[in-house]
């Protein structure tokens, strides 16, 4: 059902580094698909409702891996580069400067040069994969 390169391409999406939780979510969707599962057990394997796991299939197979990535949307376009998400995420993963115990909003926006609601939203978005409305 896959080519050796979608399924490459597909595992790269699903990997771990991927910082686009949804991404690689619908790439393990498909992966799943591929290896066999049925629908109400991918849902179940990937805690997440039959009709996303559907929904992300119909579009594969329409559409091929191109048709799991997001559509660019109405709006201001992103103005944090991805780099600078990935050193965020580096540094809370990190041990914390000397003298530190943890890593906080304020010292993480000190290193990254952004703002301290800026790493709140981050953090947020990362942690939920949801942007609260504004």
């Amino acid at each position: 059902m896959l080519t050796p390169s979608q399924r490459l391409e597909l595992n790269r999406l699903a990997s771990v580094d991927n910082l686009d939780e949804a991404l690689r979510l619908r790439a393990r969707i498909v992966l799943s698909w591929a290896a066999g599962a049925t629908g109400d057990e991918s849902a179940k394997l990937l805690e997440t409702s039959r009709r996303t796991v559907s929904k992300w299939r119909s579009r594969f197979r329409v559409g091929g891996i191109d048709a799991l990535l997001d559509l660019p949307r109405p709006g201001a376009p992103r103005s944090i580069a991805d780099e600078k998400i990935a050193e965020l995420v580096r540094l809370q993963n990190s041990p914390p400067p000397g003298g530190k115990s943890r890593w906080t909003t304020r010292l993480l926006a000190e290193h990254t040069g952004l703002s301290q609601s800026t790493v709140v939203r981050i953090a947020r978005v990362l942690r939920t994969g949801y942007s609260a409305p504004r």
